[in-house]
């Protein structure tokens, strides 16, 4: 009598399959993209735990933030051939990032004002709906553990690119078809990767300032590319919905017209001692406007704002022009661009910031050298984690 064997049916990896490889179909990563760095992309549903002790066991171990005293890290969890992540039906990882968003990452997307009006659930709703927001909220939330768990910092920043890299393509497949219905998550997924990638600017640098600038200029014009298909949708419908409180943070920030203060007052008289083409001039007046704007939130001097969103603005607030000198290293641009980073200074306590401001300044300063000495007084002196009142200067 022949036996007849069943042969288990492997499917692969999208990429494995487009490349004309064997897939060990390893969960979330297979080892052919863990080895080659590229995005790993499974389509259908994960395979079924089968019944046994053994998976029983090791789905209580799966993920260090729901069992403390796991024997298993995450790496070794979601990396180590095993029988949990072959056969699993759930991500723990993501599950685990879930978790932190839920618990903590959310705090630096909502001020204490917003997060009244605006829920947790409330984000996941539109999460749901729109899988490029929800894979960019999840990239978040492994950007955030990367800098509060710096022993795993390289498994948690690889899945953060990963996530990211998946929500940003699934972005652009969809961003010609602007409709009601998606205004809202693509809203919401334009504050969070601009929130994400400036945090990551920041905070992930290498000891090399021309490339920090290049990064900075790129994110700010990544940010911009996807407000402006924001822009193509209906604000008026966005006014409608339960994201209203982030539209009214744009009503609280100071008008350009505002008097300055006599710091940035200071500083553009000094810019405009310099003899600039009327065109630039204006461009640095602007940014120094904005300046002003971040500074007077950041003091307390505008009640119901919050520091974080409005740093997080200011690169967008500021013209593009100004983006542009600052690709260019006109040193008036840099200049405004450390006062900018002693405000970000102020705020190092925050996760999304952490040194970045210092960064900034001291790199700024040592760039430019002695001769832009006087310029820089006022950053390099309130390096101290608070903005001083401006008589005390």
């Amino acid at each position: 009598m022949v036996r007849r064997t069943h042969k288990k049916s492997r499917n692969g990896c999208v990429e494995c399959k487009r490349r004309h490889m064997k897939c060990d179909e390893k969960r979330p990563i297979c080892s052919n993209c863990t080895s080659s760095q590229r995005h790993c992309e499974f389509v259908g549903p994960l395979p079924l735990v089968h019944g046994s002790r053994s998976a029983s066991r090791e789905l209580t171990t799966a993920s260090p933030s729901v069992q403390s005293q796991s024997a298993l890290s995450p790496a070794q969890t979601f990396q180590q051939p095993n029988k949990f992540t072959e056969d699993a039906p759930v991500n723990m990882l993501h599950v685990e990032l879930l978790h932190d968003l839920w618990s903590d990452g959310m705090n630096a997307l909502l001020s204490s004002d917003t997060a009244e009006k605006i829920s947790f659930q409330d984000f996941l709703c539109h999460g749901l709906a729109a899988p490029y927001l929800m894979n960019e909220l999840l990239s978040l939330s492994a950007l955030h553990l990367s800098i509060v768990r710096p022993e795993k910092r390289n498994y948690y920043q690889h899945h953060s690119t990963q996530l990211q890299n998946y929500a940003l393509n699934s972005f652009n497949a969809m961003s010609s078809h602007i409709t009601a219905e998606n205004t809202p998550p693509i809203f919401l997924f334009a504050a969070i990767l601009g929130l994400h990638k400036l945090c990551e600017t920041l905070v992930y640098r290498d000891d090399d300032f021309e490339g920090f600038l290049d990064r900075f200029v790129q994110y700010v014009r990544l940010h911009h590319g996807v407000r402006v298909v924001v822009g193509q949708g209906r604000w008026e419908t966005l006014q409608q919905t339960n994201l209203k409180p982030f539209l009214d943070f744009g009503t609280k920030i100071p008008p350009l017209e505002s008097t300055l203060g006599p710091v940035c007052q200071e500083l553009l008289d000094r810019i405009k001692g310099v003899g600039l083409d009327d065109a630039t001039f204006r461009i640095y007046q602007q940014a120094v406007q904005n300046v002003q704007s971040v500074m007077t939130i950041v003091e307390g001097q505008a009640p119901g704002t919050d520091s974080v969103n409005i740093l997080v603005a200011w690169p967008i607030l500021v013209p593009r022009e100004y983006i542009d000198l600052i690709s260019e290293r006109r040193s008036e641009a840099l200049v405004i661009f450390a006062y900018y980073g002693a405000l970000v200074d102020t705020q190092k306590d925050i996760w999304l910031f952490r040194d970045g401001g210092e960064y900034l300044v001291r790199s700024i300063s040592q760039y430019l050298g002695a001769h832009w000495e006087e310029w820089l007084r006022w950053p390099c002196q309130n390096l101290t984690g608070t903005v001083r009142a401006a008589q005390e200067i």
